[in-house]
């Protein structure tokens, strides 16, 4: 089992986007994929209008907890009904405070590839995430601030993760809003590969409308719009993803 936190600890670089429909496209692929809404906004639960469903705040604090199959071999679990900030809180009280989501999460069985996706800020939850996962998935925004963004997320999953002593490994480093018109973008992905070569994907996704149309309409962009340049990047993205994942 492959288990994948999608984060970034710098907002506007896609995240949810990226967690809701690379998850979408392994399902495509033949992949039993999970979902899990681990952001207290809960936008992947509104993203399939999951609103009520006990998820992940509810499986931490009453041990209880809905599994929905939203599409052929892909599973969601919500964010929950129940305040996510109280999970905060009841964890931090915990003796051993980094451990409750990976226990509660253990009980996943007979699934390929988890997809977490991530608040992007540092907390408790994050904390118990990166004690779980095995790989992280960094989207980055090709914007002003993107290599220090990217660089402060890295250092920041390394201090952790040395701190438990965990070996987590990068799975790669996405580009994302990439406006192919503008010099700006494409000095910034050309930066973004000088600096870390092979562990940016050769996929970029690419600045598409009808991305965040499919939100609106509760779909993935697969559904939405399928010959679009959004579902053109992304399984092409997801594609080169469970390539390094096989290996």
């Amino acid at each position: 089992m492959h288990k994948i936190a999608v984060t970034a600890f710098k907002g506007g670089t896609g995240k949810t986007t990226t967690a809701i429909n690379f998850a979408h496209a392994l399902a495509m692929m033949g992949r039993k994929t999970l979902l899990i809404d681990c952001d207290a906004q809960g936008s992947t639960s509104l993203a399939f209008d999951l609103n009520g469903a006990q998820g992940l705040s509810d499986l931490l604090l009453c041990d209880k907890v809905d599994i929905y199959n939203i599409r052929p071999d892909l599973y969601l679990v919500g964010s929950g009904k129940s305040d996510i900030y109280m999970v905060e809180r009841y964890l931090a009280q915990q003796p051993e405070s980094e451990y409750p989501l990976a226990m509660a999460l253990n009980r996943f069985t007979g699934i390929e590839i988890i997809i977490l996706d991530c608040s992007p800020s540092i907390n408790v939850i994050n904390s118990n995430i990166l004690y779980y996962i095995d790989k992280v998935l960094l989207p980055v925004s090709m914007d002003y601030f993107a290599l220090e963004g990217a660089a402060l997320t890295l250092k920041i999953i390394d201090e952790v993760t040395s701190e438990m002593g965990r070996d987590i490994k990068l799975l790669g480093i996405l580009p994302t809003f990439f406006d192919v018109r503008t010099r700006i973008s494409k000095k910034i992905l050309s930066n973004l590969k000088e600096r870390y070569d092979e562990k940016v994907f050769t996929t970029a996704i690419r600045v598409n409308t009808q991305i965040k149309e499919s939100q609106m309409n509760n779909k993935t962009i697969f559904e939405y719009a399928p010959y679009s340049n959004g579902a053109y990047d992304y399984y092409h993205f997801s594609k080169e993803a469970l390539e390094r994942l096989d290996r």
